[in-house]
């Protein structure tokens, strides 16, 4: 039997960030699919398929609510990740991470992720 490749997408619009976590998760096994927007995410959301997802909350062309709403439709787990505490408590139902953090932290969080799948939504 083969082993299913773990597809993790990172919605981050900070290059040098996204670099950096692309770098550390694919060092764990994960494939990793990198976007700078919410544009570029959703066209790769509608070509392909991911076991976790880290979203920014700030992404140059909005907010990226349609694409977390289009990751739980797919029942895939999200960490919302922003500088901004505020933006991470409109998503008190997601695991979210403050910047700067770090690896390791995330590194857990995304293995809890994949290992216990999406969270309830809120009824």
């Amino acid at each position: 039997m083969t082993q299913h490749t773990r597809r993790v997408l990172v919605v981050e619009d900070e290059e040098m960030i996204a670099n950096l976590l692309l770098t550390v998760i694919e060092a764990s096994g994960p494939q990793v699919s990198s976007c700078a927007s919410v544009a570029s995410a959703m066209d790769t959301l509608a070509q392909g398929t991911f076991d976790a997802a880290l979203v920014d909350l700030t992404l140059p062309d909005g907010t990226p609510d349609g694409v977390i709403a289009a990751l739980r439709a797919k029942n895939v787990p999200v960490i919302v990740i922003s500088g901004d505490p505020d933006r991470l408590g409109r998503h008190p139902d997601l695991p979210g991470l403050s910047k700067p953090f770090r690896m390791k932290t995330l590194m857990a969080q995304l293995e809890a992720c994949l290992a216990e799948g999406m969270p309830a939504a809120p009824s």
